[in-house]
């Protein structure tokens, strides 16, 4: 099925991404079925690894249809690639805006604020994180219902109705959300659950990863932190994962502390040991290096990195180069 249109800027209704407002219980089979079918791709083929295997070409603007960069931070693709969500200070506060294109091969429209209840008039909302059942992951700073910080929280879009309002995922002990700052909520599920990516700077002091599995009732408790070389004594932070559970990117200072760059991991399943991080805005190079990098993520069908750098930047797999 082809992405529908989404509510921008008014709480009417509007069409789902991709594979339509699927029921929870048809969209959890359907995303183990899913899992499945990598897992024996990975058991039985070399497809899987030649994708694995390909490395990130190099970094350019995003472009706009009409010419000029996408602009905003926080980049991250719907499921089929056809909108692009971001967040852009439009009027003072931060908020959660999406772009539209019509095919994955042409570029994107100028973006449209997402309405109330998902952008709060009185505080900053972002990093946003669209799933394909409807769901809607975001980062908030309103007070109502928070922890004390910068909170995750999830929402709905109904297609008769519109979006639900928000909900806080908890706080701790027994929710991931903290009283400082989480970043950049993740989510995929295969067939040992569904698991939460995120980070936080409330245990350490640094931003560090952390994942949550969903318990049977569909919260999440509290984070786990994701052991070293995810992690480090410096500022690890914003992680996005594959949908297949075995790539992992996310922005860190560990080369610079005056910068964040790019990183890259991979492991050989997924609930495998996260091998060697790559430093993709070094290596590749990246053209920002020089600059701050942020919120990295993978598009859906693993073909696209997108980040933020003063704008919306690109990297595409390179299938001629082998990391």
């Amino acid at each position: 099925m082809r992405e529908q249109a989404i509510p921008q800027g008014s709480a009417g209704s509007g069409g789902s991404d991709r594979e339509g407002f699927w029921p929870g219980w048809q969209g959890r089979i359907a995303a183990v079925a899913v899992a499945a079918g990598a897992v024996l791709a990975l058991l039985s083929g070399p497809a899987m690894a030649d994708f694995r295997n390909a490395a990130w070409g190099e970094s350019s603007p995003l472009e706009l249809a009409g010419g000029g960069q996408v602009p905003g931070g926080c980049p991250i693709e719907s499921p089929a690639g056809l909108f692009l969500f971001t967040a852009q200070r439009p009027s003072g506060d931060l908020d959660n805006l999406v772009n539209q294109r019509a095919s994955k091969h042409e570029p994107f429209q100028p973006a449209n604020p997402l309405p109330a209840p998902v952008n709060d008039e009185n505080a900053d909302d972002f990093c946003p994180t669209p799933l394909p059942d409807g769901e809607f992951f975001f980062v908030s700073r309103r007070t109502e219902g928070s922890c004390g910080g910068a909170d995750m929280f999830r929402t709905v879009l109904n297609p008769a109705t519109g979006w639900e309002e928000p909900v806080n995922l908890g706080c701790t002990p027994n929710g991931p959300n903290t009283p400082t700052t989480e970043f950049s909520p993740a989510v995929i599920t295969n067939v040992w659950g569904t698991f939460l990516f995120f980070s936080t700077d409330f245990y350490t002091g640094n931003q560090d990863i952390y994942v949550s599995k969903m318990r049977p009732d569909g919260s999440f408790g509290k984070g786990e932190r994701l052991p070293y070389p995810i992690n480090t004594d410096y500022d690890d932070r914003q992680p996005n994962v594959s949908q297949d559970g075995r790539e992992l990117v996310f922005a860190s200072n560990r080369r610079d502390p005056t910068n964040f760059d790019i990183f890259y991991a991979k492991r050989f399943w997924q609930y495998g040991r996260w091998r060697k991080v790559t430093n993709l805005s070094e290596t590749v190079p990246f053209d920002t290096l020089d600059a701050s990098e942020t919120r990295p993520s993978l598009s859906w069908d693993g073909e696209r990195l997108v980040y933020g750098s003063g704008g919306v930047w690109l990297s595409e797999r390179d299938y001629r180069k082998r990391r």
